[in-house]
């Protein structure tokens, strides 16, 4: 990874056609991506965060939560990096516990993830996820992981 410390931050409105892209790009096997009127849509709700990923002043990535309504829970929906193999996207995920612990205070964090995303499950475990369950989606199966914050 860089010198540059990986960091969070809040998305502008002005910023989710950059994030669009970059939905658009290598992640699109691993996501389901949105349009930008469904990301503006999202963007708006009171219970949906958006954050950018930045290294240094670099957008080089973001994250969608949602807050779930029993209050303790957060869905961590979507990750998108667009520099793999680096360490920005484990960074990232222990930057989105400690966001949900400090800034949500939320308890539990859990997601899902296409069980052909292997590079993206290994993050997860190795930041101390653990599977609960599984779901499909078109024909996809989906494993649902959860962390204790």
């Amino acid at each position: 990874m860089d010198d540059e410390a990986v960091t969070l931050r809040d998305i502008g409105f002005e910023e989710l056609p950059a994030i669009l892209d970059m939905e658009q790009g290598q992640a699109r096997d691993f996501v389901i991506p949105y349009t930008l009127r469904r990301h503006r849509e999202e963007f708006a709700k009171p219970d949906v965060v958006y954050k950018a990923v930045c290294q240094g002043k670099r957008l080089v990535g973001f994250v969608i939560l949602a807050l779930d309504p029993d209050g303790r829970s957060v869905e961590f929906r979507r990750i998108v990096v667009s520099e793999t193999g680096c360490g920005i996207g484990r960074r990232a995920v222990e930057l989105v516990r400690e966001l949900c612990k400090r800034e949500l205070g939320r308890r539990r964090v859990w997601l899902d993830v296409f069980e052909s995303n292997e590079r993206a499950r290994h993050v997860y475990e190795k930041c101390g996820y653990s599977r609960f369950g599984a779901a499909e989606h078109d024909g996809r199966k989906l494993l649902l992981y959860e962390r204790m914050t």
